[in-house]
């Protein structure tokens, strides 16, 4: 699949930033507001859907905590670093968008056009992963900027999309079936949030007094995201591939390229609410994706 396939499949993300852009520069849009709709009702429900639904077996059910537990690791060893770069917020920031990644709306159709359907229960699982820890390890993260440990963790606890996970996991592991109204109600919602997502970046661009590289945080996102993620991919894929054999060629081809997405537009959400530097997140998610339309079917080019 050429660059230019891939290119094409993505063009609705593209119109999503652009509308998201408009409805800032044009009709006065506040992103604080659609921030908060999209990180307390709409994210919860996806995360409820996933969990609730998957096929959860075998090496299957493994990958998506273990994922889980690469995002935390990766998190927790990126914020001491950036914290000797920034002390402004940036720090936390960048530990909060290098451990995740835009796995659903770009993740998906990436793995479509270079894979094909074949890859969607290897890619939802994955995305479970990271949609975890941005529920969990990442909202902690992201709240500590401007509250004490206590106060943080008292936040995690009290935001939905982490108790939508354990929810949606015990019923699944339970096996109990919910009334027809409910799953219809949140896939209503679980719909709307990967374009209120991509138009909250819109949303953050148009608020730019400027355009302004941060050249320091964008090399650092940018170095965990499209240089280290791939490189843990790659080692972990010779590695199943010679001794543990407990996925797939197409397994091992999702994994690569979900290591590949670009930022999550989640980040800009919470950069946002938190008034952490949405502008720098803004540009920086919006880079990452155009960067990604290009180094990803390189990278997967080489390795299959």
């Amino acid at each position: 699949m050429t660059d230019t396939s891939l290119a094409v499949k993505l063009i609705p993300l593209y119109l999503l930033v652009a509308i998201g852009f408009a409805l800032g520069r044009f009709l006065g849009v506040k992103s604080q507001d659609i921030g908060k709709l999209s990180l307390y009702v709409l994210s919860p429900a996806v995360v409820f859907k996933g969990f609730y639904a998957a096929k959860l077996e075998g090496a299957m059910l493994v990958l998506p905590f273990a994922i889980l537990a690469a995002a935390c690791l990766a998190a927790w060893i990126a914020l001491p670093i950036a914290s000797r770069f920034w002390r402004d917020g940036r720090e936390r920031l960048s530990a909060f968008s290098v451990a995740t990644g835009n796995t659903g709306f770009f993740g998906i159709p990436a793995c479509l056009a270079l894979i094909g359907p074949e890859s969607l229960p290897y890619v939802v699982l994955v995305s479970f992963g990271f949609t975890a820890y941005e529920n969990s390890v990442g909202f902690f993260i992201m709240s500590r900027g401007d509250a004490t440990w206590k106060g943080a963790l008292l936040r995690v606890l009290k935001y939905p999309g982490l108790h939508a996970c354990w929810i949606g996991l015990s019923l699944n592991a339970n096996q109990i079936v919910l009334p027809g109204y409910v799953p219809q109600t949140v896939d209503l919602l679980a719909g709307g949030f990967s374009a209120v997502g991509m138009m909250i970046v819109g949303l953050g661009l148009a608020g730019l007094s400027r355009f302004r590289l941060d050249f320091g945080f964008i090399g650092f996102t940018f170095a965990w995201k499209f240089l280290l993620w791939p490189a843990l991919a790659a080692a972990f894929i010779v590695f199943d591939r010679t001794w543990l054999h407990a996925f797939s060629n197409v397994g091992h081809q999702v994994l690569l390229i979900e290591s590949l997405t670009p930022m999550a537009a989640v980040t800009v959400v919470h950069a946002t609410l938190r008034n952490i530097h949405p502008d720098r997140a803004a540009v920086a998610v919006a880079l990452s994706t155009l960067a990604a339309l290009l180094w990803l079917p390189l990278v997967f080019g080489k390795m299959f």
